[in-house]
Formats: C-alpha cells, sequence, structure tokens
C-alpha cells in the first residue's frame, strides 16, 4: 500500500490546509485534473499544492489512500477506491457521512456532532482541526477596528441557512455601525480569499449565524487575525466551534441577538483588546501541530503496519 493520497477539492482554503498537512507527514497527494465524468461535486484543484493526474494515470499508480472531503463526493470518491484499491480516510468537512467497516479505518472529523455520532471500536478517529491558510495581509490595527465598528460575515448561499439568515438580518438591523454579508449569492458580494481576509482583519467583529457548521474555517481564519467572532448559543451548541474555540475571553456568544449587540456596544478597548489576543492564541494552539499533524502521523503510521 503506497503512501499516497487522492484528495478532491471541496473548499479551497480547507482542502489546500489538508494537502499541506499530508505532504508534511510524507505523502504524494494527487488531485484530478477533470471531474472524470464520475465526480458530482468538482471544483478545480490547480494552486491547492496537490499533484494532477488524469483519471489514466491515476489507475495506474500504486493502490494508497483516498480522502473524501464532502458528502456530496461520498460516494463517487468510494466508488473510485474500491475501483482502484485504494484505502479510505473519511474526513469530515459537511454532516451525515457513512462509516463502513474495514474501509473507513481511519475517520479525520472537524465535525464535533459526527464525531459524537460514530461508535467506539472505530480504531483510529482523530479530532483534528487544521491550521487554517491565511492570505498575506496587513496586520490588524485594534485601535482603528474598535473605533470603526465594522461587522462582516462570511456565509455563501445564506438563503440556504432557514435560521441564520434571519438571525443575521435582525443583527443587521440592530448594529449601528456598518454590517456587511459576503460570500456566494450574498447581500455585499463575493469576495477573494485575500480580499476575505483583509476584511476580516480590519472589522471589529465576524458574525457567525449558520444553521450547521462542521467547523467554521471563516471563523478560525478570523480570530488567527485578531478579530473575534460573535454570535449566540443557538448556532454554537453541539458544534465544534462552540465546543472548542469560542470561549468568554475571545468571543461574544450569548442567548439572543439583543444580548450580543448590548456586549457588544458596552465592550471597551482594553477589553476588545483582550479578546483580539485571546482570539489568536486560542486557535493558535488548539491547530498546532502536535495536537494535528503528529497524532494525524501516528495513527497512519500504525494503519499501514496493520495492511
Amino acid at each position: 500500500m503506497s503512501k499516497s493520497i487522492l484528495i478532491q477539492n471541496y473548499h479551497p482554503q480547507g482542502t489546500e490546509a489538508l494537502i499541506r498537512d499530508f505532504k508534511s507527514i510524507g505523502f504524494k497527494v494527487f488531485s484530478p485534473d477533470c471531474d472524470w465524468g464520475r465526480i458530482t461535486y468538482f471544483a478545480e484543484n490547480t494552486g491547492l499544492g496537490s499533484e494532477i493526474l488524469s483519471f489514466e494515470d491515476y489507475m495506474k499508480t500504486e493502490p494508497g489512500f483516498v480522502l473524501i472531503g464532502c458528502k456530496a463526493q461520498e460516494e463517487d470518491l468510494k466508488s473510485i477506491a474500491r475501483e482502484h484499491g485504494d484505502k479510505m480516510i473519511l474526513n469530515i468537512a459537511q454532516q451525515n457521512h457513512v462509516y463502513e467497516p474495514h474501509i473507513s479505518n481511519i475517520l479525520i472529523c472537524p465535525d464535533i456532532g459526527l464525531w459524537k455520532s460514530y461508535p467506539d471500536p472505530i480504531q483510529h478517529r482523530l479530532l483534528y482541526f487544521p491550521r487554517p491558510v491565511i492570505a498575506d495581509v496587513t496586520a490588524k490595527d485594534i485601535v482603528q477596528s474598535f473605533e470603526d465598528r465594522t461587522i462582516a460575515s462570511f456565509i455563501s448561499m445564506p438563503t440556504f441557512w432557514t435560521r441564520g439568515l434571519p438571525a443575521f438580518e435582525a443583527f443587521r438591523a440592530q448594529w449601528q455601525g456598518n454590517c456587511y454579508m459576503f460570500g456566494h449569492q450574498a447581500t455585499d458580494g463575493l469576495l477573494t480569499h485575500a480580499q476575505c481576509n483583509a476584511r476580516m482583519a480590519t472589522s471589529f467583529f465576524t458574525a457567525h449565524f449558520k444553521d450547521e457548521e462542521a467547523y467554521g474555517l471563516s471563523c478560525l481564519e478570523s480570530m488567527m487575525l485578531g478579530t473575534p467572532v460573535v454570535s449566540t448559543h443557538e448556532f454554537m451548541r453541539d458544534k465544534t466551534l462552540g465546543e472548542y474555540f469560542l470561549r468568554p475571553e475571545n468571543s461574544i456568544v450569548t442567548d439572543t441577538i439583543e444580548q450580543a449587540i448590548a456586549a457588544l456596544e458596552a465592550l471597551t478597548l482594553d477589553e476588545y483588546r483582550h479578546l483580539s489576543e485571546n482570539a489568536r492564541t486560542t486557535v493558535l494552539d488548539l491547530t498546532a501541530n502536535e495536537k494535528t499533524v503528529d497524532i494525524l502521523n501516528h495513527a497512519v503510521e500504525v494503519e499501514m503496519r496493520s495492511i
């Protein structure tokens, strides 16, 4: 069994982070050069760090592993893995993946809800938080962000979130400063990754109201850039963000929109500086290599010895 893995893009920054980490533990990472006529959910793989192959060339490689990035790709990638003779690493970016005994023997799971739903006997089950890939943007000016009071949200296809969109609109209606929503089909347009990171760095807070959220990559990017997150418990309950990353010392999460607005308005500059510094520290700590890449490497080594 080769120490190689096929990874299909599901979210450019998330995929890039996974490719980076697998390469760092000695994997050769392949990605499809097109949809191969059989991948229902396909996004371009160029520029993410993997070796791009045709289906014919991939079938000539020695069997290795396949990573399943999101539910929409699951059956297609399982079919390819079976045909090629690959083992599977079942990664979770979306909810509701299906575990198959003796196939998906390494479960990489940033979705805490799904993590809790899987049975204990799975040999390699990793609550793995890849460190976000951040664009090269100007460092945060704490005083300017505090005084400017601009809040931004970064959620694509907001109309899909039947609870989250009304919550954001209620929040925006009550906030006295500027409040934007960026993303595919979002009210204020789609930004590039670098533009999103630049907006995050200059914002007062990042607002996050989303019905389902496996990991919350945009929030982690924001926190790494020093911008705290504001939300309500309704949207953080049983979510990885809420259980691991968002804490009173680095974010504002309240019971109601009205409470969130009041907490934001009451912040002093010193309190805001404290939240900003802790937001960055929290993400750097929880995504440190010894807590992510090293445990991934160990699980893969154990699995390969058992093959």
